[in-house]
């Protein structure tokens, strides 16, 4: 079912006319009968004011099932398990981008997209014809989302995440003093110094996890 749709099926449901609704919403009627006709779709700052008419969630007046998002959910986590692993790049930074449109403030999904984007910078510079204007976007967008992440995300794991991909991004770009900086003060360890110094307790960190994932099995 269409918004349209069911937007005429709760105008019923109410005992309202065409023109009753659009004068309560302040548009023409035959605005409407497009919508309940499939010709076109109301304003988004629409929304909100036919949930309080209909007395309902915007969930229900668009459609969108507790199943829905549940699969919705499970889609994208199974996506966000292999992306550091995904060898297909490009397919990665789509998936990341929806799962961060469709979920803006979850911090794990703007961290995969932070670091899909540094691949396609990595990418793009080992190509044969490299462009700059790609590449400094992918960077800049890069590391404006591992700042959100660093300013707003309070679980520490994905701050660690954040602050790491930040300087990754930074140290490949040459910006070695902002790195350093970033290191010396958002790094977790106040006792790290340098980029490199993080980077490398990083990966150490990393194989000692590896290394023991493996005992365990």
């Amino acid at each position: 079912m269409t918004i349209g749709e069911r937007i005429k099926a709760l105008r019923r449901q109410n005992g309202m006319t065409q023109e009753k609704l659009a004068e309560y919403l302040c548009v023409s009627y035959q605005a409407v009968s497009k919508w309940e006709c499939g010709l076109s779709n109301p304003d988004l700052s629409l929304i909100y004011p036919l949930t309080k008419l209909f007395n309902i969630s915007a969930d229900e007046l668009l459609g969108i099932t507790v199943a829905d998002n549940d699969m919705t959910i499970k889609k994208y986590n199974s996506a966000l398990q292999k992306y550091r692993t995904n060898q297909d790049h490009n397919s990665s930074y789509w998936w990341a981008k929806e799962a961060s449109l469709a979920y803006p403030k979850n911090y794990n999904y703007l961290e995969w997209l932070a670091f899909a984007e540094y691949q396609l910078a990595f990418d793009e510079n080992l190509s044969e014809n490299p462009s700059s204007e790609f590449f400094n976007e992918m960077i800049e967008n890069s590391l404006r989302r591992y700042e959100i992440i660093i300013e707003e995300c309070t679980d520490t794991e994905i701050y660690s995440k954040a602050v790491l991909g930040k300087i990754m991004v930074l140290r490949f770009s040459e910006r070695i003093g902002e790195a350093d900086w970033s290191a010396e003060f958002e790094y977790p360890d106040m006792n790290i110094k340098t980029a490199t110094q993080a980077l490398y307790l990083f990966e150490e960190g990393q194989d000692l996890l590896n290394y023991l994932e493996n005992e365990s099995k």
